[in-house]
């Protein structure tokens, strides 16, 4: 009892830091108030504050699900697909950037030595980017505007296609013993679990759309009380995945697709519901970065993760700028919306423990090489990735910029306003 009350308090201490200090980084920079976020969890697991297990498991677990699967479900439930199929390019460019970071990132780990499973894995999470992170951004900073939504739909795209490459990967592909010789191994009875995990994720997504449509659109579906609605919904689809198999990510994305795509009319979600989002968000951050500051690092695998990421924004940015001609917004815009695909956050950190889980099982020293150079470049690219992609919206017009002492000596109006 003593040591889960340390626990809790522990955790007390850092939401508190980590609220005061995002609302201090708001304030006197401009920037989110998720990098400071971010900063308070590094600090809070190197100094182990936070009392995690890795991977994740428990309430933990169901937490970094609850707060992924809001900010998939919201940045999904803004795609129209109709929209979408009569833009060739722009299906060319989300599909160019995600296979060119799958194997850029991919073939720098296998130059450096690493097992194709290592090597394979990470480029997997490298494909993804983090709507979550960019919702955080565009709502700090009011953004509007082409490149915030090109950012955010192709944020989305990315992650649903890296979702469905973690869990082909966990599923099908298990890693050989390095007795044998180490790599993957193709298992022909993980195609039945595959096609299994599939049917359970379209089922999951299908009833939890079913208990959002009609509620959706009820005169009073703007109350408190609706949003609780909501969330327990979320909450009792990521226990039967848990229970009963499929991805509660993915099966949460799908629903934000559906919902958007079989509704004539834009969707306004509970207000209650958008707070509780920026709660969760502020925990998820967190919690990222305590996990990933958890690892070890050495002068080696710094050098692993820093030619890792480095791979990813090569990747990132060559396909989006070379693909982005024929997408509408023009070439000048797209650096902008390359900015934004840089940030991994949670969903990340969600592939990332599911693979060490399944895998840990077959090959441990696999799955504890996995962690050691995905948590630190998750982390990373957290910080990075927001650095990024609010310059980049500031600098495209999207938000503006009001920032301290001087800007209020000028007279301009403040972000924070």
């Amino acid at each position: 009892m003593l040591f889960a009350s340390q626990t809790i308090l522990n955790w007390c201490v850092l939401v508190i830091a980590a609220a005061l200090l995002g609302h201090l980084v708001h304030r006197f920079t401009g920037y989110p108030r998720m990098l400071g976020y971010t900063l308070v969890g590094l600090v809070g697991g190197w100094l182990g504050f936070g009392d995690l297990l890795w991977p994740l498991q428990g309430s933990t677990l169901l937490l970094l699900e609850v707060a992924v699967g809001v900010s998939l479900l919201l940045a999904a439930s803004q795609l129209s697909l109709s929209w979408l199929l009569r833009q060739p390019w722009l299906i060319l460019q989300s599909l160019g950037e995600s296979l060119l970071t799958l194997a850029l990132v991919g073939g720098v780990l296998r130059v450096l030595g690493w097992d194709w499973s290592v090597a394979l894995a990470v480029g997997v999470v490298s494909m993804a980017a983090s709507p979550a992170v960019l919702l955080r951004i565009a709502d700090d900073l009011r953004a509007s505007g082409a490149v915030t939504d090109r950012s955010l739909l192709l944020a989305t795209i990315s992650t649903l296609l890296a979702l469905l490459g973690a869990l082909v990967l966990t599923v099908v592909f298990l890693p050989v013993a390095a007795a044998a010789g180490g790599g993957l191994q193709f298992s022909s009875a993980g195609l039945g679990r595959l096609l299994l995990s599939v049917l359970f994720t379209l089922l999951w997504a299908a009833l939890l759309t079913a208990a959002f449509w009609p509620v959706l659109r009820w005169q009073s579906s703007r109350s408190d009380t609706t949003a609780l609605y909501l969330l327990a919904a979320m909450v009792a689809v990521c226990l039967l995945a848990q229970q009963w198999g499929g991805s509660a990510a993915l099966a949460f994305t799908v629903a934000g697709l559906l919902l958007r795509n079989l509704s004539p009319r834009p969707l306004v979600w509970p207000q209650a519901f958008q707070a509780a989002n920026a709660m969760l968000n502020l925990l998820m951050f967190v919690l990222v970065a305590s996990i990933a500051a958890q690892v070890g690092l050495s002068l080696a695998l710094i050098s692993v993760v820093a030619s890792a990421l480095l791979a990813r924004l090569v990747a990132k940015f060559s396909a989006i700028l070379l693909l982005g001609n024929g997408t509408a917004i023009g070439w000048r815009r797209q650096w902008p919306v390359a900015c934004g695909q840089i940030a991994l956050s949670g969903v990340a950190l969600l592939m990332v423990s599911g693979l060490v889980q399944q895998w840990s099982v077959f090959n441990l020293g696999v799955a504890q090489q996995l962690a050691a150079i995905a948590l630190p470049m998750i982390a990373l690219c957290e910080v990075l990735g927001v650095l990024l992609a609010a310059s980049a919206l500031w600098r495209s017009g999207d938000a503006h910029r009001g920032v301290g002492r001087a800007a209020l000596q000028r007279g301009e109006k403040r972000h924070d306003s």
